[in-house]
């Protein structure tokens, strides 16, 4: 059949070809005709909206973004470790700067961009955009394509980029991803986040993980699909019901406290009401402590949050699966649960597989009927398209940061496990990881902690602007606690975690400064240090600008034992003498690509 479109496109570009020879001599017409002929040829299928320019993008006109080091809010735990980066502003500069230092190097990208639900979550040019701004989609999409761009050309060869996203653009997103990415795979996962949002009529459950992989993607194993070992026990509590809905099921475990033995249980508040030992309403039942025998201590229902809720299993199964081997008591590692035991059982499904002889029993605990097992692997290693673990919902996030702060300065973070296992998924132990959208900074904690668990030594590089104090208020001081193990105001959070950070913000030098290139020249050493993940110290790596510089260094060299690497001008020429005594160190030669383009263009250099 016809393409009528098409029909009415060739002869509109005809009559444009007319009034051409027209109007020949008019060059304002013709400028307005070329103008309209281009519209008229541009592309007809796929993803189409109004562009947007940012001021952003309006500032790099005049002047050249830099990075300015924050030295103060270095954090060094691991001496002559490899650092992470913070880097504060607007992420557009940074991913420019970013495509000056790791072009073709990022390994993994993942953003949780804003979802632009017209509510006060989406800033363009300095104003948020609301549900009844008529290019709310379109200032979206400018936004996103602009920075996804960027991301093409840093994301290695094998790399990956995850995005979360919402309802509101997730389509959008999906076009979007497919014409970038042409090349690569884009899958859509959904990813059940709480327990229901109303809205509209609707009950909303999910988001949405869009994965852009290689087409010949291999993940690796998640916890919770397969192929990692596990301890088959799970945790006795649940949570999701309390002493009012299973009241048969809120009842005290009695453990000996020298043995860590179950030695029996409490009547459950089903039992109390029926004898008449309980006669208030169900909902004010105290959980009593003191009811523990003599030498024992009583456990209660408690979530690992603190609330009371209800035990798994009914009291009678509890007791018969403690004798079978099926149940493990283990000191409670919870600050919000009172208990001085926690309890773990064996779901149905892994008691099948003992029965069957398909997982490994070895032996028992000692002085304990609690059984042992060899190698238990969960199977798979695809990563599945829908997640429905709780451990992803939102709340998980918010409770987490809440410990971390004391408070809860920052809404809807994602939670730590739900980014290790994409990361877990989606890494290889040296991988560099990067996120600029870095919101609370769960990204840098979910790398630390990974590589803690397989000893990785993933690098992480985060960026956020600092709306609402966002940078200087939440994301570095999460990342400060938790690698230092203490909170802003003194208070111990945890042992701390290996990792060192550096703080950048982003600067600019206007491209008419008098002395450009030494303008430029001062901000070398933020380029260098990003680039190779290392801090200039003056001891183990080493900044060479010119022949003055390399000759002191040679007159001192017996003062530097530690030196690992030299950054070198390509304007210096090292002596004979001087290749001599520095061959045993790196040597790496200050790139042209950091602002000679910048130089160029300004006329500084030819």
């Amino acid at each position: 059949m016809a393409n009528l479109s098409q029909i009415k496109r060739q002869r509109m570009l005809e009559f444009l070809q007319h009034l051409r020879e027209e109007h020949k001599d008019d060059d304002n017409i013709l400028i307005a005709i070329g103008e309209i002929e281009t519209e008229l040829n541009a592309k007809k299928y796929g993803l189409v909206w109004e562009q947007h320019e940012e001021a952003v993008d309006v500032m790099m006109r005049n002047a050249i973004p830099v990075f300015t080091e924050v030295p103060e809010r270095e954090i060094t735990a691991v001496p002559g470790g490899a650092y992470n980066f913070l880097l504060e502003g607007d992420n557009l500069h940074s991913l420019r700067l970013l495509e000056k230092t790791h072009k073709g190097r990022i390994d993994v990208i993942y953003i949780d961009p804003p979802y632009n639900t017209g509510t006060k979550d989406f800033v363009y040019d300095d104003a948020y955009v609301d549900s009844n701004d008529g290019f709310s989609h379109s200032k979206w999409l400018s936004f996103m394509a602009e920075r996804l761009t960027i991301a093409q050309d840093l994301l290695s060869e094998d790399g990956v980029i995850v995005i979360s996203i919402g309802y509101q653009e997730v389509n959008n997103l999906m076009v979007l991803c497919q014409e970038l990415f042409s090349n690569k795979q884009v899958v859509c996962l959904t990813i059940q986040t709480s327990g229901g949002k109303p809205n509209g009529g609707f009950t909303f459950l999910h988001e949405y993980l869009i994965f852009i992989t290689p087409t010949d993607f291999q993940p690796n194993s998640m916890s919770f699909t397969g192929g990692i070992e596990r301890s088959p026990f799970e945790g006795l509590t649940l949570s999701t019901f309390d002493k009012t809905t299973r009241p048969n099921q809120a009842y005290p475990i009695f453990i000996d406290k020298k043995t860590m033995n179950i030695v029996g249980v409490g009547k459950s508040l089903t039992e109390r009401i029926a004898d008449g030992t309980y006669l208030g309403e169900m909902r004010d039942f105290p959980f009593d402590y003191d009811e523990a025998p003599e030498g024992t201590v009583a456990l209660w229902p408690i979530s690992s949050k603190g609330a009371e809720c209800v035990w798994r299993l009914i009291s009678s199964r509890l007791m018969h699966d403690w004798e079978k081997g099926y149940i493990k008591v283990s000191k409670n590692k919870s600050k919000a649960n009172p208990n001085e035991f926690s309890v773990q059982y064996l779901p149905d499904g892994v008691i099948k597989k003992i029965e069957s002889g398909e997982l490994e029993v070895i032996g028992h605990e000692e002085d304990r009927p609690t059984l042992l097992f060899g190698k238990n692997k969960t199977v798979g290693s695809e990563i599945p398209t829908v997640w429905t673990e709780k451990d992803f919902y939102t709340t998980k996030g918010s409770s987490h940061v809440r410990e971390i702060f004391g408070d809860k300065r920052f809404p809807y973070p994602k939670p730590l496990e739900y980014i290790i296992e994409i990361l877990r998924a989606t890494t290889k132990p040296n991988s560099t990881v990067l996120d600029f959208f870095a919101g609370s900074g769960t990204t840098g904690e979910a790398v630390i902690n990974l590589n803690l668990m397989d000893e990785g030594t993933r690098t992480f590089i985060l960026c956020t602007n600092n709306q609402n104090d966002i940078c200087r208020h939440i994301t570095y001081p999460r990342l400060k606690t938790v690698i230092t193990g203490q909170r802003e105001d003194g208070s111990i959070y945890s042992d701390g975690l290996p990792a060192n950070l550096k703080y950048y913000h982003t600067d600019f030098v206007s491209k008419d400064e008098e002395y450009l290139s030494d303008a430029l020249m001062a901000h070398i050493a933020e380029m260098i240090q990003l680039e190779h993940g290392v801090k200039l110290d003056g001891k183990r790596y080493l900044m060479v600008l010119d022949d003055d510089e390399a000759d002191t260094l040679a007159s001192h060299w017996d003062e530097y034992p530690e030196v690992k690497a030299l950054y070198v001008s390509k304007n210096v020429l090292f002596t004979t003498e001087q290749n001599t005594l520095f061959r045993d160190v790196e040597v790496h030669i200050i790139p042209d690509y950091y602002f000679n383009f910048e130089l160029r263009e300004v006329g500084e250099i030819w």
